[in-house]
């Protein structure tokens, strides 16, 4: 999960761990150190869901898409990437759709049948 909101990280991992206790979860505070964290750890037949929030400090996320547009990471079938944003800018929403890589919108706070959607990608 890559947010600088450390609450909803440590709510999201533990919704997530009520459902599946076996997944490893990391917290990445901006979305730098999301991308450092995928590029050391992502391998080709890993399954990496991605919750991005796009307001962050020091790179915010639609700059790690950008990032990723450009990566082979773009085409990784085993890669999802969900935006969670508390933002309910109708344009935030259509420019989050122009990143194929991009599953799916959701509003802060995710919900437990939300979490249930997104680790059944």
């Amino acid at each position: 999960m890559i947010d600088d909101d450390e609450l909803a990280c440590l709510i999201v991992e533990k919704m997530m761990h009520k459902i599946d206790p076996n997944l490893t979860f990391i917290a990445c505070e901006n979305g730098k150190v999301g991308l450092d964290t995928l590029f050391e750890n992502k391998r080709d037949n890993t399954i990496c869901i991605i919750i991005l929030d796009l307001n962050m400090p020091v790179l915010d996320g639609w700059g790690f898409l950008d990032v990723l547009k450009t990566s082979n990471f773009n085409d990784d079938k085993n890669l999802a990437l969900y935006i969670l944003s508390s933002s309910t800018d109708k344009r935030d929403i259509e420019k989050a759709g122009q990143y194929p890589i991009v599953k799916k919108f959701y509003h802060k706070p995710l919900s437990i049948e939300d979490i249930i959607e997104i680790l059944n990608f």
